[in-house]
């Protein structure tokens, strides 16, 4: 009775794996649960963005090149969004953005960079286990919280 650990409750962390500042800055790392609102949120937008132009090439008689545009599509989104902007729609609804390591802006070549590294077959399950993808690993680049 007087040793108060429970040898069966659950392991418990000393802190949560997304609030420790790993890179020695006073930036946050998105949890994975932003991580994944962003995943949602970007698809819903792209397949929009899809949509709305195979629409369009359907009206104007060109419905055969609109299976072609799905890649390019993507590649602009987040080329645009993430390297323009800093974040794409999913990222400014969950007060996110993109980073590179060291907290700067990421350059266009990392943005580039991880957007191409989508595209490897099983990316999405980089995650599993980690806090990151690898495209955010290959490109040296960090999903960070924006300050309130």
């Amino acid at each position: 009775m007087g040793d108060l650990t429970n040898p069966y409750s659950a392991p418990r962390a000393e802190e949560p794996p997304f609030e420790r500042l790993a890179y020695g800055d006073d930036l946050m790392d998105a949890s994975q649960g932003q991580r994944f609102a962003n995943l949602l949120i970007d698809y819903v937008c792209y397949f929009v963005v899809c949509f709305v132009l195979g629409a369009v090439l359907g009206v104007i008689g060109q419905a055969d090149i609109a299976g072609f545009i799905s890649w390019p599509v993507m590649i602009g989104y987040y080329v645009f969004f993430e390297g323009v902007i800093g974040a794409t729609p999913g990222k400014l609804v969950t007060r996110t953005r993109v980073v590179a390591l060291d907290g700067s802006r990421a350059s266009f070549g990392q943005i580039f960079g991880r957007t191409l590294c989508r595209f490897v077959p099983f990316e999405a399950f980089s995650f599993l286990g980690s806090g990151s993808g690898w495209h955010d690993r290959w490109s040296k680049t960090r999903v960070v919280r924006v300050a309130r």
